[in-house]
């Protein structure tokens, strides 16, 4: 770890201690330190704009709520913005499987025809479905938000070799099948 990484994570580690003492200055500090973080990450994950201060207010209400189960040999900033995308994923699955009831209701009303099952079975939804979510998140990352597989290491915590691996593997498997 570079001396500036480790002097940050010593700063951080200090205010978190503060934090859990329920001292509200070192959380203001935090919060000054990280809003501005978290907005560019949600930016470069391409988060809709009009969502993303309310993903950073529930971020940093998750953090204070799970701010003891921090373990202090991690990087605060890694733990905070993996909280961010959870909440995201989260709230982005509850918005596709709202929008996959509706659309299976659209279809149960217009009557089947051969076009419209084709393009049923060959959806992008569908070919999400049939993917682990490890592997729903790693394709949405790198071809949909176009991040980087170091980027992506970062925010998981796991290896780019291992990331590379299962991407290549998971689009092969994709193309075997469609």
């Amino acid at each position: 770890m570079s001396s500036e990484k480790a002097l940050e994570q010593e700063n951080n580690l200090a205010l978190i201690q503060l934090v859990k003492k329920g001292d509200t200055e070192a959380l203001d500090k935090l919060l000054n330190i990280y809003i501005p973080q978290l907005n560019s990450f949600f930016h470069y994950i391409h988060v809709p704009e009009d969502i993303i201060e309310d993903l950073i207010q529930e971020t940093f209400e998750r953090m204070i709520k799970k701010i003891d189960s921090f373990d202090e040999s991690k990087r605060f900033s890694t733990w905070l913005m993996t909280m961010g995308r959870n909440i995201y994923v989260d709230q982005y699955r509850r918005k596709v499987k709202g929008e996959e009831i509706i659309a299976e209701e659209s279809r149960d009303n217009i009557g089947s025809d051969p076009e419209t099952e084709v393009i049923g079975k060959i959806s992008v939804e569908e070919l999400l479905k049939s993917l682990s979510d490890k592997e729903k998140f790693l394709i949405e990352m790198r071809i949909f938000k176009q991040m980087p597989f170091a980027d992506i290491s970062e925010v998981t915590g796991e290896s780019e070799t291992s990331l590379r691996s299962r991407f290549f593997r998971t689009l092969n498997r994709l193309r075997s099948v469609f």
